[in-house]
Formats: C-alpha cells, sequence, structure tokens
C-alpha cells in the first residue's frame, strides 16, 4: 500500500468529516431550535462510532489484507451519502417534543444526518486499526485533517450556502477515494467520477435562486423563498432580509402617547438571523430627521438623559439605535456588530447607513473592540442584543454570552465618560420579572467591581405598561450616582411618554422581588439573597456566563414548571432546553453503553484470550481520553472566545489550534519509548499538568492580553493552546500501542479490539459534550477544566495493569 496515498487520504476524510460536521450544526441551527439541535447533533456524531463497530464486529469483512480496497470504498460511501442525507433530512420537520410522534421525527432526522459519519467512522478506523500504519501518524494527520477542515468552512461560506457546501465536503471526501484507490494500485473510476459529479452538484446548487437543496422547513414552518431579498450563510448564522414593503413603523415596546404623524408608513424590511430572530431596517436613504418615530421606541429613552457626544451601539441590527442616536445630536456613533453580513448590508443597495459621515460601523465583537478602545463615550446602548443568534425563546440558555457578566460590563461602563449612561433593554415580566432581576443583579455586581458603594444610586429602571404581549424593560447605569437633574428628567420623560419607573434612587420599588434586590447593602449579602431565590439569580461571571438559563439545576427536571410558560415564555423555554440537553445525553450514554457491551459480547470469542480485568482497563483507558478531551476542549473554547470575541477567529484559532496541536503530539508520541517502566504508567500525568497549570495561568494572562491587537490575542491563544494539545495528543496513540502489546502477547482470536476501542473513545466524547455542557453551567468553566484533567489521572491505573498483564 502507497503509505503517502493512504496518509494524505486520511487527511481528506478528516477535513471532510469536520467540515460536514460544523455546516450540519449551522444547517440544523436554523432549521430547529438550539436544544433539539443538540440532540440531533449527538445523534449524528455517534454514527463515528457506529462505523468504528461495524468493523469491530465484522472483521472478514475488513481484513487488513484488503484495508486498501475497503478504504477507497468507505470514503466513497462517505461522499456519495452526503447529498442522500441533505435530500432526506432537510424535509423532516423538527419540532419541540411533544409526543411519540414529535420524537420519532427528531430519531428519523438524527438517523438520516448520522449516515455519512458511519461511513466515515468505517474509514478512519481502518485507516487506524487495520492498515499496517503507525497509528500515531495516522491518528495525526487525522487531526491535522480535522484542523483544515475547520479553516475550509469559513472559505467555503463565503462563497455558498451551507448545504452546498455540505455536498462540497462530500467532493473532499470522494477525492480521498482516490488517493486511497491509487494506495491500492487501483484505478476505481467511480471515485473520479463522483469527484467530477459532486462539485459540479456543489456549483449548481450554489448558482442557482433559490438553490433545490436547501432548508424549506423552517421551526417547522415552510420559508417563502421568494419573499426574501437577501440569503447568506457563515459560520455562525445565516442572514436572510424580506422584500421591502411601505409598512407602519416597527417598535420593540412604543409609547401609547406616540402621535400620529410618527405612524406613517415607511419603507422596510425584516433581518432574520437563523430564520427568527429579528430586526428591521428602514430601507434606502432618507434624511435623519424623519426617522422620528424612533424616538418613541422604549430602548432609545437614555438619549433624552443624555443627547450629545459619542456614542457606541452594541448590535448594530437593523440600524435603528444607530438613527436614534444621529436624531438626537450624538457625534460620532460608533456601530459595533458581531455579524459581517449584517455591517454589509449597510453598505448596500438596503442601506447607505455605513456611508453616513458621523457613523462607525465596526465587524468585530464588542466586548473585545472596548477592551482596545482608548475614546470614552456619554451613552452606549445595548437593546435586546445576544452574540449567540440563537432563534427561540429559551435557546440561549445552553448557550454563554460575554456581553452579560460582570468582567463584560465593567468593561463597558470603564469606556464612559464619568456621567455617561450604559443602557440595556431585555424583556420583562411583571408577575415573574426574573431576568429583569439577574440583570439588576448584575448591574449592582458590576458597579460595586468598579468602587461604587451604592449601586442603587446609579441605577434607574423603567418599563412600559403599555404594551401588548411581552413587556419591556429599560436599565440606565451609570459610573457616578445620578444626578437630581437627571431625576428630574426621568420623571418629566416618563410621565410624558407614558412609561412607569420601577427602580430608582431612593424610591422603594413595588416589585417584591426588585425590592429585595435593590436592598441588598452588600455583595456578600446580595449573594446569599441571591442563593436563597427559586430562580438563578446569582450575577453572571466569566466562569459561569450563562445568563438566559434562569434556572437551578434541580430545576431541570421539574414538570410543573412548564406552568409558569403562561407567564414568562423563557422558563419554558429554559426548561425544554436543559431537559433537552439532559435527555441528549442519557440517550448518548445508554447508546455509548450498547456500543461497549453489545458488541464484546458479540465478539467475545473470538477476541485474543485476555481477561475481564484487562478488558475493563482498555475500556476505561479509551473511555477516560474521549471524556478529558471534550471537556478540555470545552472548557478552552469558552474561556478563549471571550478572549478572541469574533465567533469565526475563534473558530480557526481555537478550535483549529486544539485540533492541529493534539496532532502534533499524536505524531511526536511516535517517538516516545515505551520501554522505560515509569514513562509507560506514568505519561498520561503529561496532560493532566499540563491542563491544570494552563487553567491557572489562563486567566490572568488573558487579562493582560486582552487590550491587545488582534494579533496579539490570536498568538496568545495559540500559546496557551500549544503545551496543552500537544499533551492531549500523546495518550490515544500510546494507549493503543500498549493495547497491541497486549494481544500480542496473548494467543488466539480473530482481530483486535482496535476498532472497538476507538468507538468507545468516540461515544464518550459525544457524551462528554452534554457533561461537559452541564458542569460548565452548574460549577463553571473552570471546574470543567479541571475534571478534564482528573480524566487523565485515571489512566496511570488503567496503563500499569495494561502493561502487567502483557509480562
Amino acid at each position: 500500500m502507497g503509505r503517502g496515498a493512504t496518509y494524505f487520504g486520511v487527511f481528506l476524510v478528516a477535513m471532510a468529516t469536520l467540515m460536514l460536521e460544523i455546516l450540519i450544526i449551522r444547517i440544523i441551527s436554523v432549521i430547529a431550535w438550539y436544544h433539539l439541535a443538540f440532540f440531533v447533533i449527538s445523534l449524528a456524531m455517534l454514527g463515528l462510532t457506529a462505523g468504528a463497530i461495524l468493523v469491530f464486529l465484522w472483521p472478514k469483512l475488513f481484513p487488513p489484507e484488503r484495508a486498501a480496497a475497503r478504504l477507497a470504498q468507505s470514503s466513497l460511501w462517505f461522499a456519495l451519502s452526503i447529498p442522500l442525507s441533505l435530500m432526506i433530512a432537510l424535509r423532516i420537520p423538527m419540532n419541540p417534543v411533544t409526543d411519540a410522534g414529535s420524537f420519532l421525527s427528531l430519531l428519523l432526522a438524527g438517523s438520516a444526518w448520522a449516515l455519512p459519519f458511519i461511513a466515515g467512522g468505517v474509514t478512519i478506523t481502518l485507516a487506524l486499526t487495520q492498515a499496517g500504519l503507525p497509528a500515531g501518524k495516522v491518528y495525526g494527520v487525522d487531526l491535522c485533517g480535522a484542523a483544515a477542515g475547520c479553516a475550509s468552512v469559513i472559505v467555503v461560506l463565503r462563497f455558498m450556502d451551507a448545504p452546498s457546501g455540505a455536498i462540497f465536503a462530500g467532493a473532499v471526501a470522494a477525492l480521498a477515494a482516490v488517493f486511497f484507490a491509487r494506495a491500492a494500485g487501483s484505478r476505481l473510476h467511480w471515485a473520479g467520477l463522483a469527484v467530477a459529479g459532486l462539485t459540479l452538484l456543489t456549483l449548481a446548487n450554489a448558482a442557482a435562486g433559490p438553490p433545490p437543496l436547501r432548508p424549506t422547513l423552517i421551526k417547522g414552518k415552510h420559508e417563502d423563498a421568494g419573499n426574501l431579498a437577501y440569503a447568506r450563510w457563515n459560520t455562525y448564522s445565516r442572514v436572510t432580509m424580506t422584500r421591502p414593503r411601505t409598512v407602519t413603523p416597527f417598535f420593540w415596546s412604543v409609547s401609547p402617547r406616540i402621535p400620529e404623524a410618527s405612524l406613517r408608513p415607511v419603507n422596510m424590511s425584516m433581518i432574520l438571523i437563523d430564520s427568527l430572530a429579528g430586526t428591521a431596517l428602514a430601507i434606502g436613504p432618507r434624511p435623519v430627521a424623519e426617522n422620528h418615530y424612533l424616538g418613541w421606541d422604549m430602548p432609545a429613552f437614555a438619549q433624552f438623559l443624555r443627547p450629545t457626544g459619542p456614542a457606541a451601539v452594541i448590535g448594530v441590527g437593523g440600524g435603528r439605535d444607530i438613527l436614534e442616536a444621529l436624531r438626537a445630536g450624538h457625534k460620532p456613533v460608533i456601530g459595533l456588530e458581531i455579524n459581517d453580513l449584517i455591517v454589509g448590508l449597510h453598505d448596500s443597495e438596503f442601506s447607505d447607513l455605513a456611508r453616513h459621515e458621523d457613523v462607525e460601523i465596526v465587524a468585530d465583537e464588542a466586548r473585545s473592540y472596548l477592551n482596545r478602545e482608548t475614546r470614552r463615550f456619554d451613552l452606549i446602548t445595548m437593546s435586546l442584543v445576544d452574540t449567540w443568534a440563537a432563534s427561540a425563546v429559551g435557546a440561549y440558555s445552553l448557550s454563554e454570552n460575554g456581553l452579560y457578566t460582570v468582567e463584560g460590563w465593567k468593561t463597558f461602563l470603564s469606556r464612559l465618560t464619568p456621567t455617561g449612561i450604559f443602557t440595556v433593554s431585555r424583556w420583562y415580566v411583571p408577575a415573574a420579572p426574573v431576568e429583569t432581576a439577574r440583570m439588576m443583579a448584575l448591574a449592582m455586581q458590576s458597579l460595586w467591581s468598579t468602587g461604587a458603594d451604592h449601586p442603587q444610586d446609579h441605577m434607574v429602571l423603567i418599563y412600559n405598561p403599555n404594551t401588548s404581549g411581552r413587556v419591556l424593560a429599560t436599565l440606565l447605569v451609570s459610573p457616578a450616582p445620578l444626578s437630581e437633574a437627571d431625576l428630574r428628567l426621568v420623571d418629566e420623560m416618563t410621565a410624558r411618554l407614558g412609561y412607569q419607573i420601577l427602580v430608582a434612587p431612593g424610591r422603594r420599588p413595588e416589585n417584591t422581588l426588585l425590592r429585595e434586590l435593590t436592598s441588598q447593602p452588600t455583595p456578600a449579602a446580595m449573594m446569599t439573597w441571591a442563593g436563597s431565590q427559586s430562580m438563578d439569580l446569582y450575577p453572571p461571571t466569566d466562569n459561569r456566563p450563562f445568563f438566559f438559563n434562569t434556572l437551578k439545576p434541580g430545576d431541570w427536571l421539574r414538570s410543573d414548571l412548564a406552568a409558569s410558560g403562561r407567564d414568562d415564555p423563557s422558563v419554558l423555554g429554559n426548561l425544554q432546553a436543559t431537559q433537552t440537553l439532559i435527555y441528549a445525553t442519557l440517550v448518548a450514554l445508554i447508546l455509548t453503553l450498547v456500543t461497549i457491551v453489545l458488541p464484546l459480547l458479540l465478539r467475545r470469542r473470538s477476541l485474543p484470550s485476555l481477561g475481564g480485568t484487562d478488558i475493563a482497563a482498555a475500556a476505561l483507558y479509551f473511555a477516560a481520553i474521549g471524556l478529558g478531551f471534550m471537556f478540555v476542549q470545552m472548557g478552552l473554547l469558552s474561556r478563549l472566545n471571550v478572549l478572541l470575541g469574533h465567533p469565526t477567529l475563534a473558530l480557526v484559532v481555537v478550535l483549529g489550534s486544539i485540533i492541529f496541536f493534539t496532532g502534533m503530539g499524536s505524531l511526536l508520541s511516535t517517538r516516545v519509548a515505551l520501554n522505560h517502566g515509569h514513562v509507560r504508567v506514568l505519561y498520561p500525568l503529561i496532560p493532566a499538568a499540563l491542563i491544570l497549570a494552563g487553567s491557572y495561568f489562563m486567566l490572568p494572562l488573558m487579562a493582560w492580553g486582552a487590550t491587545g491587537g488582534l494579533a496579539v490575542r490570536a498568538t496568545l491563544s495559540i500559546l496557551l493552546i500549544a503545551p496543552v494539545g500537544l499533551g492531549l495528543g500523546l495518550c490515544f496513540p500510546l494507549g493503543l500501542r500498549l493495547v497491541n502489546r497486549l494481544e500480542a502477547s496473548h494467543a488466539g482470536g480473530e482481530g483486535g479490539m482496535g476498532p472497538w476501542l476507538w468507538g468507545i473513545n468516540g461515544a464518550f466524547g459525544v457524551c462528554a459534550g452534554g457533561l461537559a455542557l452541564a458542569t460548565s453551567m452548574v460549577w463553571g468553566i473552570q471546574t470543567t477544566m479541571i475534571v478534564g484533567s482528573l480524566c487523565y489521572t485515571l489512566l496511570p491505573l488503567c496503563t500499569y495493569r495494561l502493561i502487567r498483564s502483557a509480562q
């Protein structure tokens, strides 16, 4: 077999697998809610494990002497199954699980998405265990290919939609089949035809308008492609815009005192992120003064208190807050928008806002940008903004959000002038203002952290009681205590606009929850009070940045809380999201146990004559590194996302670097001699120590580098990841070498445990996704990193047993 061609084939298959995984995540985030996407993705990724188990169960179909031919066939199967998987899965409705039918639909969708991964799992397993190549090199090449797949997705989505990109991943897998066929000495014309056919299908689908293979069932409803004037994808969202129409102006929470003149129809479109999270865009150039209707929308209230001076808007969206800042008299106005597709819309035929002489729109994450910015602002506005474009009530609950943490708000407050105002608008539920209370707790803790003695003197909270449907509350926070003139103006303007004051200096709030919160005299007292509440009202921090999840862990399975959804839909959304996390993890654990037990029972007699303790030690070893790797990866992603800010950059730098350096560690493992007793037993402590050291030094180094430029932050991220990744890469290939030695020392058997152990590793990696997320939500990201390290400290027990039994 040609080794070079085989290695290159492995590289391409791994690249195609990671591309497909990221693109499917992107597609499912559009067609389903976040918590449903988590469930379906877990099922799909278990397909990789299923491929490994197929190789283990039927060794006669995959003998070493036919490995080259089987590699070509399985990678071709991988390539051709992708468009079939798309055609099936995109037509299955994915709705919240309310009965057996909706649960069956989710299972069918997950099974359809899993089809290509089964074939990919067969390919990688064959290369690792049956191709006669050094496992360390194969695993290293596999991971380097996966890292290349991360970067490739960004390029692919610049030129085409996600379904077309998934078909292109199939073309990459078909190219791998060409190299495998070459290594086997076969021409395999079908592989070349598949490359050409899938490439043409990619181009045809991407060029069509709208593409024939595209999401049509969006959140359970059919999307009218004919009503879209714009539709583009990037690595973290799909942005669409409806065709312009002349309609009554859009408001988040309009004043009941608005004059008829401000309700004249305007030419507007709706921008939708992942098909549901939307905002309105006023189409075309129009004089700023004509946008007077915006002053009657509640998020604009702070403009009455600070109408001039430099202003910053976090989350540009349709440009409403920028237009109102300009109309009020602010110069300049800096718009901070994380989504470059939305930034592009404001420099197009739809909007010329980016070309206004007093406006600067920056495609960057707001917190990262303001950490580096030296200018001070009189007003910073953040209206209903979320860094993750989740698509339904409660969908945010599983997503960390760096805009709503104490560290984030300290950054925003530090960029204000001494009397400047930071204003935030969020949904308010009068009967149960849980999210509002948590926002207030966040503001109080942030002010205490900046040295304020009495945070209550720095804040005003108002709401509009006259809004039908969900009510909005607007918070105004200043680094300095609000002046008497400010408070008189608040009284005057709320009376004029028909709003009401919920919280203000020197006034006793009528709402019991807000009254108890604002009466807390110290941070310690507030923390004690928050711990006594039925919902999670602790102020979020970078270590536990889940602002939108207000359920305590003990409430995650409480069915009686669903009734609260009538008053607060976010409670129902939180409940659905967290329960789906639990159920998905349980399903993954059950399938993992089946993966471990059933194949072993079916093959037990044909394996080498190993004792039960030996098999348990090998299984525990590969289960532990599957868990440990994912815990560490999720911890690093959550930590360094805050430092880098931009999701696209984080995808390349963080995820790509983790995978790449793990691959380098795997390649280096071939140089580690397993002849010395202490090395053979104790090498797993190397990654454990590196993880703990990295976790300890990460926060102070991130604080040091946060104000640096992009190059500094990216370099620092890579330097923090590199030693941890190199350590993580050692364990899989060295463990496989120990198992191979053990099997060689025992007579008999047909085939080895390699495919089974690879399947265990992958299955526990899938389980770890849900477990690590739950750990971060309950105990924080730091704990997640420590748990990952502890997984590796278990390994010396396994290595000791494997070495002793092989002697």
